[in-house]
């Protein structure tokens, strides 16, 4: 039995473990991202932020580094993963290929119905500055389609399991008693129900429990007996609204890089902080100077108080030489400040790695191959490994796992051939331009080498080219370069097309052979139907033999 007393002091605990990183927060969304900079529960939406950011290299740094991994990685515009067999053996039997990219079809056609591509752009947001992004995925049964929301890390508090992977999520919001009643119907008490009818946009204070529960029944296919539990609390009425739950936890929590002894993460906005801070000071004073330089403090003699005009065409007027207007020159020189400015910009935008994502823009100037463009392409992507490799794993493998799920609820998932009767394990493969490059940079130097080897090889050595099989190269190298799976012929057949080719070379050679023999038989028979010469052996045999009778 789940007592909302016991939840709301997990929830206190939580607070406490997450307190230590507002600070840090707060700087970050001032000074990197201010349209997150509220962080009262209660903050009234559209304030516009403190004026705290005189540099913009920072949110230009941010904005670069978050459409370049999108558009990189999950532009709807591309097909940005694939589903492939973990056994390699079972990605070759019959039909496989094809159902995995049948099942990638239903997928790709689910996130292009929803709001995915909306919301993942304010998640990348978050985990690049925040550090920690939380995404809300959930069937929405009315309409058959999936809804994802990017949750303000004000709201959300996080654990972790045993493996590292976040697994309890904790979310306390703001609901108007109208969008409540929405929600969750009857279940909400007597008070909030009146509430609701007297005051509709009042405010509601939710909290959204999941974690993993301890004891269930998996027998059973009711909510309240399913791995992750899912409460809903009324907290202002200290009520328990709904109790249900979840095959998988509903929240995706992407930390951008995290150390080992913490829980929530680290990015290059925190990475970046202190020279943010400073560029910021530093332009302020820069500001400043130019002020002095353009307007600068003047002595002004005690007689002229009050009738001076220091404005454009001002006429000011003295009988007497000490009453003349001087400026106070402070020998300011801010030139300076422009050369130390620009290389903490060039610092940020190195931790906010911005230079991967504007390669082309370096390039421009001097011809280039594209074998040179490429690999240098495949360079700066492997300087990503970490981060997407984190992202994968967080984020875009579980989010795979649940859409699928929730397709497969829903009856959208075509089944599976008769060669994955005994089952088998899928799992998932990034197919964007940076997983791409990434995979050229290290797998297709691999074929390109081995065939450069094997081509030399084979010169010398032409026997040497038994070694290799042909044809797990050639699959290897189409796989490599990210080649459709309905463009790459499954094993039997290939080798039904070639049993074909070798019979139809046979019939060929055969009925070349019979055409020859035609010929001869054609030939001889001519020979035969002409009358014997005098001369010939068979004229002389023939004498022989009428002399013989």
């Amino acid at each position: 039995m789940i007592e909302v007393a016991e939840l709301t002091r997990r929830l206190g605990v939580l607070k406490e473990m997450r307190s230590p990183w507002q600070p840090l927060w707060k700087d970050i969304t001032s000074y990197v991202l201010p349209r997150r900079s509220f962080w009262d529960l209660d903050s009234e939406k559209g304030q516009k932020p403190q004026i705290k950011i005189y540099d913009g290299s920072a949110l230009s740094a941010l904005q670069t580094l978050v459409d370049g991994l999108q558009g990189y990685m999950l532009s709807p515009k591309i097909r940005w993963f694939r589903l492939v067999m973990e056994d390699s053996k079972q990605q070759d039997l019959p039909g496989v290929a094809d159902w995995l990219e049948e099942v990638d079809d239903v997928l790709y056609s689910g996130f292009a119905r929803s709001n995915f591509y909306e919301a993942i752009g304010e998640f990348f947001l978050d985990a690049a500055s925040i550090g920690t992004a939380v995404l809300f995925v959930e069937d929405d049964l009315s309409v058959r389609r999936v809804n994802f929301s990017c949750r303000h890390m004000k709201e959300c508090y996080i654990a972790e399991g045993k493996n590292g992977l976040v697994d309890t999520v904790y979310r306390e919001f703001i609901l108007t008693n109208r969008v409540a009643k929405q929600m969750f119907g009857d279940k909400l008490t007597a008070t909030r129900l009146e509430a609701v009818e007297k005051t509709p946009y009042g405010k509601a204070t939710i909290i959204h429990a999941t974690f993993p529960r301890d004891e269930y029944d998996a027998g059973q296919t009711n909510g309240k007996n399913m791995p992750v539990a899912s409460v809903y609390i009324d907290k202002d009425q200290d009520d328990l609204i709904d109790e249900g739950g979840y095959d998988d936890l509903p929240y995706l929590v992407w930390r951008w890089r995290k150390n080992s002894d913490e829980v929530y993460g680290r990015s290059p906005a925190a990475d970046a902080i202190n020279d943010i801070l400073r560029i910021n000071q530093i332009s302020k004073d820069v500001l400043e100077a130019s002020h002095l330089s353009v307007w600068p403090a003047v002595n002004v003699h005690r007689s002229q108080r009050g009738l001076t005009k220091l404005i454009p065409k001002g006429e000011n007027y003295y009988t007497n030489p000490q009453e003349i207007i001087t400026p106070i020159n402070l020998g300011q020189n801010y030139p300076i400040g422009l050369e130390q400015e620009e290389a903490i910009k060039e610092q940020i935008r190195e931790i906010f790695r911005t230079k991967i994502f504007l390669l082309m823009e370096q390039l421009e100037g001097s011809p280039r191959t594209a074998t040179e463009i490429r690999e240098r392409q495949g360079e700066k992507a492997a300087l990503l490994g970490s981060t997407t490799g984190r992202l994968n794993s967080e984020v875009l493998v579980p989010l795979l796992d649940r859409v699928y799920k929730i397709s497969e609820k829903n009856g959208m998932i075509p089944e599976p051939p008769m060669a994955l009767a005994a089952g088998g394990r899928v799992r998932v493969e990034m197919q964007g331009p940076l997983a791409q490059s990434q995979k050229q940079y290290h797998e297709v130097q691999g074929v390109n080498a081995a065939l450069a080897f094997t081509g030399a090889m084979s010169e010398l050595f032409p026997n040497s080219l038994d070694n290799v099989d042909e044809d797990e190269l050639m699959r290897r190298g189409l796989d490599s370069q990210g080649s459709p799976q309905r463009v790459i012929r499954e094993v039997p057949d290939v080798l039904e097309i070639r049993r074909r080719k070798m019979e139809a070379a046979e019939a060929a050679k055969r009925q070349a052979i019979e055409l020859e023999e035609e010929k001869m038989m054609a030939s001889n028979a001519d020979k035969l139907n002409k009358p014997l010469q005098p001369d010939s052996m068979l004229a002389a045999a023939a004498a022989a033999s009428g002399q013989g009778e």
